[in-house]
C-alpha cells in the first residue's frame, strides 16, 4: 500500500523451527531503514531505539500476547533482534529455477 505494508510477525528458531506470531500494518515512516535491529519489549510496548513501533495489530489479542512473550524473552537477558525481509511471493517454482530439466532439448553439434 501506499502509506505503510502489511507485514507478518515470525520467531526464528534453529531448535523449534519458524512459527507466524502475528500479522500487523506498519505505517512508511515507522518502516526500520536497516535490515536487522535491536527490539526492546516493556510495558508500555515495543521499542525500536527508543522509539514506539507503532504497529497497528490486526488482533489485539495477538498484540497483548505477542508483547507478553516477548517481554518474557527480555527477562532472560536473551536480545531480540528483528529482521526485515520481503516474503517470497506465492508463485509456483519461485525462486527455484532448475535450468537443466528433462525435457531440455540437448543438441549435438557434429563438425
Amino acid at each position: 500500500m501506499i502509506s505503510g505494508a502489511h507485514c507478518e510477525l515470525w520467531e526464528s528458531n534453529h531448535f523449534t523451527g519458524s512459527r507466524l506470531l502475528a500479522q500487523v500494518f506498519v505505517l512508511n515512516e515507522h518502516l526500520p531503514p536497516e535490515r536487522f535491529f535491536p527490539l526492546t519489549a516493556t510495558p508500555s510496548g515495543l521499542y525500536i531505539r527508543g522509539r514506539h513501533c507503532g504497529w497497528q495489530w490486526t488482533d489485539p489479542h495477538d498484540q497483548q500476547r505477542v508483547e507478553d512473550y516477548l517481554r518474557t524473552i527480555r527477562r532472560s537477558h536473551e536480545p531480540i533482534l528483528i529482521e526485515v525481509g520481503t516474503p517470497e511471493p506465492d508463485l509456483p517454482g519461485y525462486p527455484y529455477y532448475d535450468y537443466h530439466p528433462d525435457d531440455y532439448p540437448i543438441v549435438f553439434i557434429d563438425e
